[in-house]
């Protein structure tokens, strides 16, 4: 992908920017085709809040350097390898679904788009909550969680227990796997979108993500993981839960 695109910005630099080309026997100019490259590649999501806004359950610091960097370490790796190795026909979660692995590359792809996938969903269901401890599921997805978990409080001990017990770095998970609610753990950057056989658990439906990496809360909690899953909900989006619970049906 990018040799493709260093050499039309050398036909820019000659001043052949007026050059057009057949593709899919369509006349495409230059510009064109590098708004479609453009459009190939792998982007880093804005954050739909200020790094400061999730403040005091996470600091400022911490947000900017998950997202600015390791986020984007992700992306600016699936932007330096090869775009035949994707089909941008599909989604990002689509892409997870259709891994596999074999060659020390695929790996890398595994790892990094992972990485991209969890993290762009990581964010969408975080909310700044200037006021602790009033933060709890929408009507639908509430119901779902009673009658899954007996209570509310018993679900949040659970995913809690289980999010802090996980070995090393990884990601907590609730899915919907065919009608029935699930507390799962992957390992690294794996999520449920990847087939059973790499990440332990497949599902298509995943309605909450918790980041257990100790780069996510380090800055603040040091190794308090505890500390920081507990704070951690009372900036949950249940709203986007919700959506996803009920996109899930």
């Amino acid at each position: 992908m990018n040799d493709r695109r260093d050499f039309f910005k050398k036909l820019g630099i000659l001043g052949l920017t007026s050059v057009v080309t057949k593709l899919n026997s369509q006349t495409i100019s230059v510009e064109n085709i590098l708004d479609k490259i453009s459009e190939n590649s792998f982007v880093l999501p804005q954050l739909p809040y200020d790094y400061n806004a999730l403040e005091p359950f996470i600091d400022e610091e911490t947000m900017r350097i998950h997202h600015s960097k390791h986020h984007k370490a992700y992306v600016d790796k699936l932007n330096s390898i090869s775009s035949t190795k994707f089909n941008f026909e599909i989604n990002d979660q689509t892409k997870c679904n259709a891994l596999k692995l074999g060659d020390a590359e695929s790996i890398i792809i595994k790892n990094n788009l992972g990485g991209h996938v969890n993290h762009s969903l990581f964010w969408e269901l975080l909310k700044p909550n200037p006021k602790a401890n009033i933060n709890q599921p929408n009507a639908k997805l509430l119901e779902a969680i009673t009658k899954q978990f007996g209570t509310y409080e018993f679900f949040k001990k659970q995913f809690s227990e289980i999010a802090t017990k996980h070995f090393g770095s990884g990601w907590c998970w609730l899915i919907n796997e065919h009608g029935i609610l699930k507390i799962v753990t992957t390992s690294n950057q794996d999520n449920p979108y990847m087939p059973k056989e790499i990440s332990g658990y497949h599902s298509t439906s995943i309605l909450l993500a918790l980041d257990v990496w100790e780069h996510a809360y380090y800055l603040k909690y040091q190794n308090k993981r505890a500390d920081y899953i507990t704070n951690w909900w009372n900036i949950v989006n249940w709203e986007k839960a919700e959506e996803l619970y009920l996109n899930s049906l």
